[in-house]
């Protein structure tokens, strides 16, 4: 009963002293990794976007020498001084560039040489750019003022011309974004409705041919024109109101100095296009549209109520809470229509959604849309449900209608495992049991769209994936790991236990790559024999994107059993001691000759394997030696500049990354358990559908990372982790913070 009055009187102070805060979205800076160079290049997408929203309209950039590919997967790069236009689809953070379909670009006057990028693009006044959630605005060169707004499933465009000039608005369906090219199109002005629409079957850098996609739309023009024409490569056809093949483009010419359209967009046809524009935008004033979509991240971006920290902090911590927030993608019509992975139509009685890059997100963004946005969550399970029945298995890195089979392992298995563990139940976990089984047993049916497991028969038949046979082989025998736990603990709360009992036994093949004398997870050939790096700093293709030591740690969900390969408790932590001590030491950016960012060859942040090594130490029940190197990744790894991420946002997972640790707790990825870290805000409130949960961290600070006393809801929490089930209805953790060590939390693992 002490313990309670305790709690409430200081969150009772906690609420005296702090005055009433500003929307969240206030605190969100969409320019946050947008910058950057070489390997720290955060990829993120800064146009006008709902939460989720299928329409991600926003500004293609490009530099003297045209878009340089890595730095333009979003289509925005910070250092660019060039527009080529506003395009209606975008990824965020990824490492590769697809999409950046239908692109419309205001300019003044119209003749052959504007059919193209080189000859639209325009300059722009960096001073001028304003982005925040849900509203993109730049003004171009000759004083043209772009404004953009978007609902889930359409944009809204305004355009303010100077006085006295001939404004014109051109629509490019040639443009995509990287090296992919559109396979055909069509476009059509109607002049009587005032309406232009047509359609891009895109072949992507990241789907390729054979994964090319159609993408529909239908712009409604608020304004009249007053004359138009199509084009076709560089020749104009003035007045002409059609046209199709490649290199296709329409122009539409305004007598007024200022233009509003709203496009609708859609991958099931034109008309589920002029659906979603009607519905979402019809009768709305772009004020409007803005207002709306600015409530809905308000109310999403409100789930969690930070107090205090600097300015600065707040920034950086709803940035990424918000970027968090932008994908996957949405990909059913307000109708619930969406075109699936067999290409056929389907409609389904909730959201979908496709661009799951799964590798990357399993391991920190679903795990917080499991708590903060558990109905989203529930929905992406069953889209990923949806996925296998249409294609056979589970995918791993689905775009739009393709499964692109990119990066390794099962990470669907570990997503849906953690997501029936936490009680989001409404997908057929019997039958996503079945499939992760299948997939790990064998290799996928006949016209499976992807490639399952690779590899999977010589990893069987070897009990590791050898390196003679497989390739990536050490991340391949780490990722299946982790999977084979995850189906294990599915297969047990299903009630499954020799698939539990066989699975669970799987998941400790790990240790079959482990070589004791090195102390690193090596490449072992068919026969057992050990292949040793020269240099285990560098690179090599038994790792996939990383070296021995990024993957030393990737066993997250055994670290009773990785110690007992150390040979106990004390030798691993002295090797987890010797990872961040070494990257450290090397300061914070690798840079090559010319200044280019390279991987970090220890620790490196911005690539997954070892984004979780700093909880290792709270794992391994000792948090009293991790949690200033936690403090340490959130100080150097990230900022509120364009350069404010360590790599590739991945769909979020760096930002998720930040959320979680800025709050004071971190998930176990294919588990219901969470390590408690170093917040940093002294309260932290999460409006769960079950209940508040708030984090009370009395003495918080960028100079305190060290938890003292932890109270959970009126109890004293004597280990440093907690459970789903702990917070998810609702309570308080109070902790008690300071600048030194405490024996808080030292315990033996479990």
């Amino acid at each position: 009963m002490l313990e309670r009055i305790r709690v409430a009187a200081s969150l009772f102070a906690l609420a005296a002293c702090s005055s009433p805060s500003a929307p969240p979205a206030d605190s969100v800076d969409p320019f946050i990794g947008t910058g950057g160079s070489g390997f720290g290049q955060g990829n993120a997408f800064p146009g006008a976007t709902a939460p989720f929203g299928m329409v991600k309209v926003g500004p293609d950039t490009a530099g003297n020498l045209g878009r340089l590919g890595f730095a333009h997967a979003a289509g925005y790069w910070r250092e660019d001084a060039l527009i080529e236009g506003f395009s209606h689809t975008h990824m965020h953070g990824t490492g590769i560039a697809d999409y950046g379909n239908v692109l419309f670009m205001p300019t003044i006057g119209m003749d052959a040489g504007k059919t193209s990028e080189a000859g639209y693009r325009a300059g722009f006044s960096r001073s001028s750019e304003e982005a925040r959630p849900g509203y993109f605005a730049v003004t171009l060169a000759r004083r043209i003022r772009a404004e953009l707004t978007a609902s889930e499933r359409a944009a809204h465009h305004r355009y303010s011309f100077p006085e006295g000039v001939e404004a014109v608005l051109i629509i490019d369906l040639s443009h995509g974004l990287g090296a992919g090219r559109i396979l055909d199109s069509q476009v059509e002005i109607d002049r009587e409705r005032s309406e232009i629409s047509g359609w891009a079957t895109s072949a992507g850098d990241f789907v390729g041919e054979a994964g090319a996609f159609t993408v529909y739309f239908a712009a409604a023009l608020e304004t009249p024109f007053s004359g138009h024409g199509v084009f076709q490569g560089t020749e104009l056809r003035e007045s002409e109101s059609a046209a199709s093949g490649r290199e296709v483009g329409a122009y539409l010419r305004f007598p007024a100095a200022s233009i509003e359209a709203k496009v609708g967009i859609s991958y099931v046809d034109l008309e589920h296009a002029r659906l979603n524009r009607d519905s979402e935008l019809g009768g709305r004033t772009f004020e409007q549209t803005r207002a709306r979509t600015e409530a809905a991240w308000n109310e999403l971006l409100g789930t969690v109520e930070a107090v205090g920290g600097t300015e600065a902090e707040r920034r950086t911590f709803y940035t990424a809470l918000y970027h968090s927030l932008l994908m996957p993608t949405l990909f059913s019509d307000v109708d619930g229509s969406y075109r699936g992975l067999d290409r056929a139509v389907h409609r389904a009685p909730s959201r979908t959604y496709t661009d799951f890059s799964l590798w990357d997100t399993y391991r920190t963004q679903h795990p917080l849309l499991a708590l903060l946005a558990p109905d989203r969550q529930a929905e992406m399970a069953g889209s990923l449900m949806a996925m296998r029945e249409q294609g056979g298995i589970l995918p791993r890195w689905p775009l739009a209608v393709h499964e692109t089979s990119c990066m390794v392992g099962s990470p669907a298995d570990i997503v849906l495992s953690e997501s029936y563990q936490k009680g989001l139940r409404d997908f057929d976990a019997e039958g996503a049991l079945e499939s992760m089984v299948a997939t790990a047993s064998g290799p996928p049916p006949p016209g499976a769209k992807g490639s399952g497991r690779d590899g999977v028969a010589e990893c069987l038949k070897a009990g590791y994936c050898p390196w003679d046979k497989v390739g990536g082989s050490v991340a391949l025998t780490l990722e299946y790991a982790h999977a084979d736990f995850a189906i294990s603990e599915l297969a047990r709360a299903l009630g499954r236990h020799g698939e539990a009992e066989e699975f669970g036994a799987r998941a400790k093949a790990y240790r079959l790559l482990f070589d004791g004398q090195s102390r690193l997870f090596l490449p072992r050939s068919s026969s057992g024999a050990f292949s040793v790096p020269a240099d285990p700093t560098q690179w090599s293709d038994h790792y996939v994107e990383g070296n021995p030591w990024h993957y030393l740690w990737m066993v997250p969900h055994d670290l009773p059993g990785l110690m007992e390969l150390f040979g106990g408790r004390e030798a691993m932590l002295e090797r987890l001691d010797e990872l961040f001590e070494s990257a450290e030491a090397a300061g914070k950016a690798y840079l090559s000759g010319s200044g280019v960012r390279m991987p970090d060859p220890y620790y490196w942040h911005g690539n997954e394997p070892d984004i979780h090594a700093a909880y290792m130490y709270a794992l391994a029940g000792r948090p009293d030696r991790g949690a200033n190197w936690i403090r340490w990744v959130m100080q150097t790894r990230y900022s509120d500049g364009p350069d404010g991420l360590d790599g590739n946002d991945d769909a979020g997972t760096l930002s998720a990354w930040y959320v979680f640790s800025a709050l004071g707790f971190y998930p176990v990825p294919g588990t219901d358990r969470y390590a408690v870290g170093a917040p940093l805000f002294p309260r932290a409130t999460l409006r769960l559908p079950g209940g508040t949960f708030t984090i009370v961290a009395r003495g918080a600070s960028a100079e305190t990372p060290y938890v003292r006393e932890a109270i959970l809801n009126g109890r004293r929490l004597r280990e440093p982790w907690f459970f789903h089930r702990d917070l998810v209805r609702g309570g308080t953790l109070e902790l008690e913070m300071g600048a030194e060590p405490s024996s808080w939390g030292i315990v033996e693992p479990r």
